[in-house]
């Protein structure tokens, strides 16, 4: 149950079970399923209509669009509220080369380390039109 996980959480606490804490297992804990039914289903009806009929649907009905590009993961949140699938394609991924010993005297110390890979940095595609 959601009550015990919250528990061995916190017997595990030092352990580093809740590095970030739990407060939303907390307040889900908390909620009382037949009683905020009724929020839940007005909050749900919400989330349908700001992002489904009167924001996804109604940009690509408007538009004649068979799909919606965001950069990054932005569009996640919106496409789940009314279960939306919605995909990321990674740009491009390169690794980092060791810098020259004198571009590396003037690096910042926060710079990204030569283990780590960095994202390319490129403008984005032209838009391709949609259809008529």
């Amino acid at each position: 149950s959601l009550t015990a996980l919250r528990q061995w959480n916190i017997a595990h606490q030092r352990a580093g079970a809740i590095k970030y804490g739990q407060a939303l297992l907390d307040i889900s804990d908390e909620m009382d399923l037949q009683a905020d039914r009724a929020r839940y289903d007005a909050d749900r009806r919400k989330d349908i209509l700001l992002a489904a009929t009167n924001g996804i649907d109604a940009a690509m009905k408007a538009n004649r669009l068979d799909a919606l590009l965001f950069p990054g993961v932005s569009s996640a949140g919106i496409a789940a509220r009314p279960g939306y699938p919605s995909i990321t394609v990674p740009f491009a991924l390169l690794p980092v080369t060791p810098a020259p010993p004198a571009a590396a005297a003037a690096r910042s110390p926060r710079a990204s380390s030569p283990s780590r890979p960095r994202m390319a940095s490129r403008s984005p595609p032209e838009p391709v039109p949609s259809r008529s």
